[in-house]
């Protein structure tokens, strides 16, 4: 059943109190084929300041190496994808099974995993704990790590002396290769801005933290016997390096002192177009976007709260609200889709890297392009209010999952908050942002907690829940229960366009299965 609700926005206008950084400027109110995980942990308040203009094109002092020229991290495996990777298949179909539904767990000899993800040679990656697993084309089960590696290589847990407090989701890379990502405290005692190797107030101890968390490159060996690191995510192609581009993980790309993205909770596959092969990382703060090795970081669906001054004489003061982002997506135009714990957004890419992760065009080159929300808002039936400043705390509506289907619509959906059809076209007065109209509440499914969503090139939705399964919104928009797939809480879809018939891959409980021809 549908149920029709028009969205209403509420806004008092006010004025900009304090700093942030380039990504939460301008940001555009509501007037003004694809690999989508979104793992059911809940994301906690985040209202941390961003970094600020601040250092936007400095070092730490010493020769910039440039991006990516510091060469391989401690543990590092160095070399380029191996042969045993595989390489994109020869035939339409590509490597696997072409039947309705699979069972790949049970074909396959998979035990309950984590999360999966998919390589450009049509590998299946696996997650679970410290283990990291593949199943490659031509063989009948995965291969597994011989010893824990990268962030796992000290052990898992909430101790300070390990890199991470566990892993989060996998997602694939080019052939051979995979991202892994983890968590850790997001939160570093005495704030998220770390004095840099060789500046006043150095502390080794501080300084470790940047290592922790983030993402592991990780690859087939040379021998296709084992899997091994590659190397720690940290070329950032932002304007803000360490001293010779040191190895220092995930940190933000206009001030590399800030270590605001610290867990990944959820990513994205870029699965056909321009920007084939990359990824984007929803993290406790925002997005992280990833080519090869190189990275850009953040972007994010922000907010601002008013905070009474101490000081009465003097005016209010503005705390940033990022929200932890577990829903991401792709349109067919390649445009990003967020949702986090608060906000949606739809954000175009732009060519160069290094600009990714500013929205004014503060410091950037006359000729470089950026990228610019076309959507920043609120869910108005759920969360009605101004779309950048709010006076008290905006309830949190955990979103977890956005798509676009192919007549046009957009759906979100979150747990405690529904499932939600929404159209997003560009203002009349304003062709550069969209308005988000015309909101219809999706039921049927008996739930309002729902984890993941997949948009197919049949025009269908599917729609994973937290506890009533895997369910598939028609072209016709019928809800109706997907037959075949067992099991309560759907961790995970993948929609993989590349091969013919398309594939779906969903992970409920923990188990693998595959759906073509959608």
């Amino acid at each position: 059943m549908i149920r029709r609700l028009l969205g209403a926005c509420v806004g008092v206008a006010m004025v900009l109190a304090a700093g942030a950084c380039d990504s939460s400027k301008g940001t555009g109110s509501k007037d003004g084929g694809d690999d989508i995980q979104s793992p059911s942990d809940d994301g906690g308040d985040v209202g941390t300041e961003d970094a600020g203009d601040g250092d936007a094109g400095t070092d730490a002092g010493g020769d910039d190496a440039g991006p990516g020229d510091a060469g391989p991290g401690p543990g590092d495996g160095g070399t380029d994808p191996v042969p045993d990777g595989g390489t994109q298949p020869t035939t339409p179909e590509g490597p696997w099974p072409t039947d309705a539904l699979t069972n790949f767990s049970a074909k396959y000899d998979i035990p309950k995993v984590r999360s999966v993800g998919v390589d450009g040679a049509h590998n299946v990656w696996l997650l679970n704990g410290n283990q990291i697993g593949v199943l490659r084309a031509g063989t009948d089960r995965p291969l597994w790590t011989s010893q824990p590696i990268g962030q796992a290589s000290l052990g898992l847990g909430w101790e300070a002396d390990k890199l991470a407090i566990d892993s989060t989701v996998i997602c694939g890379g080019k052939a051979g290769e995979a991202y892994v990502g983890y968590r850790t405290h997001d939160e570093i005692v005495g704030g998220q801005r770390i004095i840099g190797r060789g500046e006043e107030g150095f502390s080794e101890e501080r300084y470790v933290e940047f290592q922790k968390g983030d993402v592991d490159v990780v690859q087939l060996n040379s021998e296709g016997s084992d899997i091994v690191l590659r190397e720690h995510l940290y070329r950032s192609a932002g304007t803000s390096r360490p001293s010779r581009n040191e190895p220092l993980g995930i940190r933000n790309s206009n001030d590399f002192h800030y270590d605001e993205d610290r867990s990944i909770y959820s990513c994205v596959r870029v699965m056909s177009g321009t920007y084939e092969g990359e990824v984007y990382l929803g993290t406790n703060h925002g997005v992280t976007r990833v080519r090869g090795y190189d990275y850009s970081s953040h972007r994010h669906p922000a907010w601002w709260q008013t905070i009474p001054n101490e000081d009465p004489s003097k005016p209010p003061k503005q705390s940033q609200r990022a929200g932890y982002t577990y829903g991401l997506g792709l349109s067919s135009e390649g445009h990003l889709l967020i949702a986090n714990d608060w906000k949606i957004g739809i954000l175009p890419p732009n060519a160069d890297l290094k600009w990714w992760d500013r929205e004014n065009r503060d410091g950037v080159p006359a000729d470089a392009e950026i990228s610019e929300y076309l959507l920043n808002t609120f869910v108005d039936p759920v969360n009605p209010g101004n779309d950048q400043y709010r006076d008290q705390a905006a309830p949190q509506n955990k979103w977890r999952a956005i798509q676009k289907t192919k007549d046009g619509l957009y759906y979100v959906a979150g747990l405690g908050s529904g499932l939600w059809q929404f159209q997003a076209n560009p203002q009349r007065h304003d062709p550069k942002k969209y308005a988000d109209t015309d909101y219809v509440r999706i039921e049927g499914a008996n739930t309002n907690d729902y984890t993941a969503l997949a948009a197919t090139a049949d025009g269908s939705l599917f729609v994973g829940t937290a506890h009533n399964g895997l369910w598939r919104l028609t072209p016709g928009k019928q809800l109706e229960k997907v037959a075949g797939v067992s099991g309560g809480e759907v961790r995970q879809l993948i929609y993989d366009p590349r091969v013919t018939p398309a594939a779906l891959y969903a992970l409920v409980d923990g188990r693998l299965y595959v759906l073509r021809g959608y």
